[in-house]
């Protein structure tokens, strides 16, 4: 009986570029998920801290007489508890030499002493105990100084507290670990007010040791009103309701993990299908001698797990590496107290390497079917990759996705801004996944005149080089069209959320102008003469003028306040300086909500009293949806006369410009505050409308960069897929290449071919990616806001070009490594066949 033998398989060279491109998805994915664990972990650790010390949680509901108590209220009985004592959940402004920083208050059990670091507890009202990360947040430490500032003390005097202890960070604690302050009877009154923190409806209880937990608190829940539980349910109930805040984020952080492993599939696949293409003559030779469908099948099967175990299991290894790297880098920072050891767990070690493994099989199976087709004549008549058949079904099946999709799309954004945002916005998605799904499909057909079409705009530029670079990329319209797809799932996303952020902030920024115009509005009972130039030469700020208001009645339940303003006033501190040309004697501009709270419509004339008795018209004019009432100075003395109060609207420096160099708006906003507090104000009262727009502006940048950054693996990756085209084109025409060199190609001639193909595929999919993405991102921003806000088409044309240069950058790159192996070929091997 004649020994089966086994079908080599394909050197591992010809798969580093998978291995690489799987290995960068399962990082991601094992970084992932190890920040998921590193979330849980610091949540739970301070959560504990809060019940640290307690067996139980009481909550006992309060009436109106005790919820107005001005002495300690009474702790509830619990039979069969040691120590019963409130749980504070406030927090304490805390200042140090230059440093400030908000501190969650958490009181001890009585008779207990906390465990500290270093020091010992406080002994009175003028000594207190931080935790690790409120004493680096302040930079103090034991014999130190901290104040509260009057207006956060209870009896509204400045205090002046040593630090006389240090406790440690909660365990574990690495994302937004809160900083603490640990108080005990003897400083709780001094910080907490005269209830001292016994103002609230949830207490913590002690146990003596070996006490069961659950028994005494099914024994005492229900008596006297109380509904008692044992600290662990409340502590498990705190962690889980604290994480489903975390389950969008852990939603988006999913769908990236998807693009990015569906970006791997595509260039592995692209991998498999071209090295098994270089490998049909020897297939068939192999079918000829013997070999069966099933042997050529294993040989793909088992390089297909072989690549995916091994890119899987490198991947994993490395996203651990890079976690225990950055929580080093944070201990090295001062961000932790030591360096912490990445958190192992089953789902961060096997979930990688499951994933590379089953997205590698995956992607083999479409060259898996063409290799068990190889016919043993092929042996005698090897042919070149051809772009296979079911090019047919596959246009009509992306024409009609692509259709349906954008139809869908449309019609979303369509019922989002006739008020139905739930179904609009669920159709919108459902069109945009449909119709990329049909562009996938049909980037097979358009790959060549697409190719052809850039190649001939780049040979102006190119010259000969650009234009074989042209006919190759056309002339295997399967490869580059897979190699295209995995660059345009990249680039569509950034585009579609860079579109779609700025269009965000650009509606939401005009929705904000709208309603409050001017950035900061202060008003006092009194205020000195100067108050606008102290206001004006705070850092920070651009202009401010003196104004006043007054109080009128106009038939509703309150009286309305108007704000006298200048047409030259609303031009220098408005961001809305439109307004001015609306405002004149005798009329009130105001919005519409604002309208409809006080019972007037545009167009209205109020009879208002005057200061002298008699009444004057007040015509209402609508002015979008100003949040204020604005009229003129003459308007505002001839109907309230000298009864009104002093006003300063002042107008804060853009962000970026020269005034606003190192001062952000919180900075600023205090700078005001301490001008407002000085001598000749009376009760001031700010309104800061500009720091509600900074915000989210803020908001937006950070969400757009977390969210670009995730992006960009994806985008690696298909780099990594240009690079391994351009590999695997190299080796194939190994023939055609020794011939041109034969014929005369200079090496630089030869790079440059390969530069100029990989620049053509990025090019593609990067123009195509910016159309597809501005396209998704103004109809899924419409969807999102239309109902709500008039939305402000913006396009970020910099963010855009910058995306469009990179990748084309990016694409030539990487070109480098296949270009050195093409300059290096040989014009000798024009006489051999190719291996």
């Amino acid at each position: 009986m004649p020994r089966r033998r086994s079908v080599p398989l394909t050197p591992l060279r010809r798969h580093v570029a998978a291995v690489l491109t799987i290995a960068l998805s399962c990082a991601f994915v094992a970084v992932t998920v190890l920040a998921g664990t590193l979330v849980q972990t610091s949540l739970r650790s301070q959560t504990a801290a809060e019940y640290e010390g307690a067996d139980l949680e009481i909550i006992r509901a309060l009436d109106d007489a005790a919820w107005e108590a001005q002495q300690p209220l009474p702790a509830p009985e619990v039979e069969g508890a040691e120590a019963v004592w409130p749980m504070v959940s406030t927090y304490l402004p805390l200042g140090a030499d230059g440093a400030d920083a908000f501190v969650h208050a958490s009181l001890q059990a009585p008779g207990s002493d906390p465990a500290l670091v270093e020091g010992v507890p406080a002994a009175d009202d003028s000594e207190i105990v931080l935790d690790r990360r409120a004493a680096d947040a302040l930079d103090v430490g034991l014999g130190d100084s901290v104040t509260l500032p009057p207006e956060a003390a209870p009896d509204g005097q400045e205090h002046t507290l040593t630090v006389v202890g240090i406790a440690p960070a909660p365990e574990g604690a690495v994302v937004g670990g809160t900083p603490r302050v640990l108080l005990g009877t003897a400083n709780a009154q001094a910080l907490l007010g005269p209830t001292a923190g016994t103002l609230t409806d949830t207490w913590l209880a002690s146990l003596p040791d070996g006490t069961d937990a659950d028994a005494v608190a099914a024994q005492a829940d229900g008596v006297d009103g109380l509904s008692v539980r044992t600290a662990e349910e409340a502590e498990q109930e705190a962690v889980t309701t604290a994480l489903q805040g975390f389950a969008a984020l852990g939603m988006v952080l999913a769908v990236f993990v998807v693009i990015a492993l569906f970006t791997s599939a595509v260039v592995i696949a692209n991998t498999f299908a071209v090295t098994l293409a270089q490998r049909t003559r020897a297939l068939a030779l192999l079918r000829t001698l013997g070999a069966t469908r099933a042997q050529v099948r294993g040989v793909v099967l088992r390089e297909s797990f072989a690549v995916g175990m091994l890119g899987a299991v490198l991947g994993m290894l490395g996203g651990h590496l890079l976690v225990q790297a950055a929580l080093a880098a944070a201990a090295g920072l001062g961000w932790l107290e030591g360096v912490m050891l990445v958190p192992l767990g089953v789902w961060s070690l096997l979930l990688p390497v499951v994933a590379g493994v089953a997205i590698t099989l995956l992607a083999s199976l479409p060259p898996l079917r063409t290799a068990t087709r190889v016919a043993p004549l092929q042996a005698l008549r090897p042919a070149p990759p051809t772009p296979g058949r079911g090019l047919g079904v596959r246009s009509v099946l992306g024409t009609a996705a692509l259709v349906l999709g954008i139809a869908a799309l449309a019609a979303g954004t369509a019922l989002a801004l006739h008020g139905s945002a739930g179904p609009g916005i669920l159709a919108a998605m459902a069109g945009g996944v449909v119709s990329f799904t049909g562009v996938l499909l049909l980037l097979v057909r358009v790959t060549r005149p697409l190719s052809a079409l850039v190649a001939r705009v780049v040979a102006r530029i190119g010259a000969l080089p650009a234009r074989i670079a042209g006919a190759n990329v056309a002339r295997t319209p399967r490869r580059s069209a897979a190699t295209i797809a995995a660059l345009l799932i990249g680039t569509t996303l950034m585009t579609m959320m860079a579109v779609g952020a700025r269009t965000a902030e650009a509606t939401l920024t005009a929705e904000l102008d709208s309603r409050r115009p001017i950035d900061l509005v202060l008003s006092a009972e009194a205020m000195p003469a100067d108050a606008a130039e102290r206001i004006a030469a705070v850092d920070g700020m651009d202009t401010a003028r003196a104004s006043a208001r007054g109080d009128i009645e106009v038939g509703a339940e309150e009286p309305m306040t108007l704000y006298a303003a200048t047409p030259d006033t609303l031009r220098e501190v408005s961001h809305r300086p439109a307004m001015a040309e609306h405002l004149a004697d005798g009329i009130v501009l105001l919005g519409q909500e604002r309208a409809e709270r006080f019972g007037v419509h545009d167009g209205q004339v109020l009879e208002v009293e005057g200061a002298d008795g008699a009444e004057h018209a007040l015509q209402v004019r609508f002015d979008a949806n100003l949040q204020m009432s604005l009229v003129t100075p003459a308007t505002l003395e001839q109907l309230r006369g000298d009864e009104t109060l002093p006003v300063v609207l002042a107008d804060v420096a853009d962000p970026g410009t020269p005034d606003r160099a190192g001062t952000d708006m919180l900075e600023l906003i205090e700078g005001v505050q301490e001008v407002a507090s000085g001598e000749g104000f009376s009760a001031p009262s700010l309104v800061a409308g500009g720091a509600e727009r900074e915000s989210y502006a803020q908001i937006l940048d950070v969400l757009l960069g977390i969210t670009v950054g995730l992006l960009a693996v994806a985008v690696v990756v298909a780099l990594v897929g240009v690079s391994n085209t351009l590999s695997l084109g190299v080796i194939e025409r190994t023939g055609e290449n020794a011939l041109l060199r034969a014929l005369g190609t200079t090496r630089g001639q030869m790079r440059a071919m390969l530069a100029w193909e990989g620049v053509l595929l990025a090019l593609v999919g990067a123009v195509l990616g910016l159309a597809l993405g501005s396209l998704y991102g103004v109809l899924g921003i419409n969807a999102l806001l239309g109902s709500t806000f008039p939305v402000s088409i913006t396009i970020p044309w910099s963010q855009l070009a910058l995306v469009l240069v990179l990748a084309v950058v990016a694409g030539a790159l990487a070109s480098v490594l296949p270009g050195g192996t093409a300059a290096r070929t040989a014009p000798a091997a024009a006489l051999a066949g190719a291996e």
